[in-house]
């Protein structure tokens, strides 16, 4: 029992949340007391009691009270439309208690530090540091994550489309003008009469700007007191909007597309959490007046997506923060290497009063940041990155202009979580815009990438190589001679050289490479002497994909370059034969059918185009041939001739 004026229990609070909900949910589906405030105080109060069991949810009773707080909610959105949507114009002390309580739910949706820096990969800096007990707790943190995601979108479901959206223009760009006063508060007399007309104003009022801003409120309707139509002063210095909130505590969980280790699943979510927070962004941000068009190959709507987008344009300061770090540490006097680089474009600045508030930038911060940065990019995709912000949507230069920033802040971070996560999300931008949309930022985009590319450990050099090769083929133009295409091949072609003993480099290089070299063609010849010695290792390697991959990029080079591959015919055959009668002991017969396939193919561009230089090669005279190797042999011995004339002569009719 408990005594008169002790505080509850955790399992007190859940138990009567519960009956509430319970409660609540039979008298709404039975008979909906809708009067004219369309919503009850019974409602309000339920989602501010489940912000107080959700915060305190490791008690097990916790579960069930906020399920049933969910179902009830549940009921409350599926009402006819009107019913829900009325409540929004007339009971704004109880509008304001469910954005508090949806703001509230995405603030303990943040990942927590120590499970972050005990799950996250490829940094080594927190490996030193990380709690066992913590890796250990991260499926428990999942599962209550799950809830309050499945909390959060019953909450976000009673809330009308307008609510529930991300206002056209981002709120640090409506907040530059907020701090002048409608009004000078000294008295000012007013200027002699000119004799002229007055002008004309008329102002224009957007429907996302909140209207109480600058004015006492708005009289009802029946003639009470005046009611403010905006928000309260707490939910009015929010960083983002309830719909920009919602997408970021569920970008921390989902799942996105993988790049080289970088994306997947993060080490602190599960499987259930990620469906939890699919569930979320399908039904939030779900229109009830627009229709359902899903693009090929995205679970989301296009609908969806450009939501996505915007809510990505909005949340850009706040992931700039997160992405801050602290200089390093240097002696008087001694210069960096970063110091020497060009500035890049500014990066999306919260509001001063805003950002002292915040807690200052860590590495685990910066790891989350870069998780939902690149899971934003690759799920909005092509066209809304590009499309959204420009032109009248509002924005200063659309997503594009305030993404790069934060990708450039993730590529130039010190921990390589985080720089491997940038890299992701470099790709990403660069699949989900054109040309033209990255012209302006193509220069400094590039030079981030090369110095990543060229500073990456072995964990992050697979996405420091593709972020280099598709950004350079993306800002390039179709010209082979292109000066961007000579320089990464010459990078990609030094990391080949200095690293090919590394599994992991020679894995990325055969996958990344295929594409630059595609596109500098002929370009390619003045390397050979340099791209030939660690393709031809790379046929003899253990992994089964990086031979095959070798295989497959010494058959391109040899067609780009086919004029200047007779000089390099000999030293091909040496590897081509060992890799050939190798392939054997490889084990699995799919891949050695497919892996000599391929050397086979290499062996036919060589001959045709090197001729008689590579028949002296492979056929000695003489020399039995090894039994391996006498399909491959007897394959050239079937090729056509090739036939060089040296003079000119008439055809003959």
């Amino acid at each position: 029992e408990t005594r008169a004026g002790d505080k509850p229990t955790a399992w007190e609070e859940a138990s009567a949340l519960r009956a509430a909900a319970v409660t609540f949910e039979a008298r709404w589906k039975s008979e909906p007391p809708i009067g004219a405030d369309g919503l009850p105080d019974e409602a309000a109060s339920l989602v501010t009691a489940a912000v107080t069991v959700a915060d305190g949810y490791d008690d097990p009773s916790a579960a069930d009270a906020l399920e049933a707080v969910i179902r009830a909610l549940d009921v409350l959105a599926s009402l006819p439309s009107g019913s829900p949507c009325e409540w929004s114009k007339t009971a704004a002390s109880r509008r304001r208690a469910f954005l508090t309580a949806a703001h509230a739910i995405a603030k303990q949706l943040e990942p927590p530090s120590a499970i972050v820096a005990a799950t996250a990969r490829a940094d080594h800096g927190l490996d030193l540091v990380a709690d066992e007990t913590a890796a250990e707790s991260a499926p428990r943190g999942a599962a209550a994550a799950a809830v309050r995601m499945n909390l959060l979108r019953a909450i976000l479901g009673v809330l009308p489309d307008k609510e529930r959206h991300p206002p056209r223009k981002p709120r640090d760009e409506r907040r530059e003008g907020a701090d002048i006063p409608a009004r000078s508060s000294v008295d000012v007399p007013p200027p002699p009469p000119s004799g002229k007309r007055p002008p004309l104003i008329i102002e224009l009022i957007d429907d996302d700007e909140p209207a109480g801003r600058g004015t006492a409120g708005v009289e009802n309707e029946d003639g009470g007191e005046p009611q403010s139509t905006s928000l309260n002063d707490d939910t009015d210095m929010e960083i983002m909007s309830v719909a920009t909130a919602a997408a970021l505590a569920a970008a921390a969980y989902a799942k996105a597309a993988t790049v080289h280790g970088a994306g997947g699943l993060p080490g602190w979510s599960s499987p259930e959490a990620a469906e939890a927070a699919r569930v979320l962004l399908q039904r939030t941000f779900a229109s009830r007046a627009s229709g359902a068009t899903t693009s090929s190959g995205s679970e989301y709507s296009d609908f969806t997506r450009e939501i996505l987008a915007k809510c990505l344009s909005e949340a850009a300061p706040s992931i700039a923060h997160c992405l801050a770090q602290e200089p390093e540490q240097r002696w008087a006097g001694e210069s960096s290497a970063r110091d020497k680089r060009a500035p890049g474009p500014p990066t999306p600045e919260l509001p001063v009063d805003i950002s002292a508030t915040l807690q200052p930038a860590s590495v685990e911060t910066s790891v989350i940041a870069a998780v939902r940065l690149h899971w934003l990019l690759s799920t909005a995709g092509y066209p809304w990155v590009g499309r959204v912000g420009s032109g009248k949507d509002g924005g200063v230069g659309g997503v594009v202009s305030r993404v790069v920033p934060c990708i450039l802040r993730a590529m130039d971070h010190n921990s390589p979580a985080v720089r491997r996560e940038g890299c992701a999300a470099l790709v990403a931008l660069v699949a989900a815009v054109t040309r033209t949309e990255m012209r302006w930022h193509g220069a400094a985009l590039l030079d981030a990438a090369a110095n990543t590319l060229g500073g990456s450990g072995t964990e992050v050099f697979g996405a420091a190589a593709a972020a280099h090769v598709r950004a350079t083929i993306a800002v390039s133009s179709d010209d082979p001679h292109e000066p961007k295409l000579a320089n990464a091949l010459a990078v990609m072609i030094d990391a080949a050289n200095s690293r090919s003993h590394e599994p992991l480099v020679a894995a990325a290089w055969v996958i990344e490479a295929p594409a630059l070299i595609s596109a500098a063609k002929l370009s390619t010849a003045p390397h050979l002497n340099r791209l030939f010695p660690p393709l031809l290792s790379w046929l003899h390697a253990r992994d089964d994909d990086t031979a095959l991959g070798a295989a497959s990029c010494l058959e391109l080079i040899c067609t780009m370059t086919w004029p200047r591959v007779p000089a390099h015919a000999a030293e091909l055959w040496s590897d081509i034969a060992r890799a050939y009668s190798e392939a054997d002991v490889r084990g699995d017969d799919a891949f050695v059918f497919k892996f000599r396939a391929a050397l086979t193919r290499v062996a036919d561009v060589v001959q045709l185009a090197a001729g008689e230089n590579f028949e002296a090669a492979w056929r000695r005279d003489g020399d039995p041939v090894p039994p391996a190797l006498e399909p491959l042999v007897a394959h050239l011995e079937g090729l056509p001739g090739r036939v060089a004339s040296t003079e000119w002569s008439r055809p003959s009719n």
